[in-house]
């Protein structure tokens, strides 16, 4: 994902709309560009804000975005490793169809 794609991206980013490989990319590109860390905290910023302010109640965003960042990453990485593992055991259960077949075709 380049600056462009992550600078669209961020409204829905923050209505927490992204999933899968498109929040991978977007967490990796945030972790990795400062320009675009910059842009999501003020659009975090401004968008949680002006909404804790409507609530009238204390708030620390900064953190708050750091929390789901954090969060987020760390779910996105579990997901993509559980769909290694189902790649890894769906290819281990054709290669047992397989190797059945084989063995039925050749008796």
């Amino acid at each position: 994902m380049d600056c462009k794609e992550t600078q669209k991206a961020i409204p829905r980013f923050i209505r927490d709309e992204l999933e899968g490989r498109e929040l991978q990319a977007f967490l990796n590109h945030v972790e990795s560009c400062e320009e675009c860390k910059e842009e999501l905290s003020i659009q975090y910023l401004v968008t949680e804000g002006m909404s804790h302010l409507e609530k009238d109640s204390t708030f620390d965003l900064q953190g708050s975005l750091e929390a789901k960042l954090s969060g987020l990453g760390k779910k996105s990485k579990v997901r993509e490793r559980a769909i290694t593992v189902m790649y890894v055991l769906e290819t281990i259960a054709i290669l047992a169809v397989i190797a059945m077949t084989v063995l039925v075709i050749t008796k």
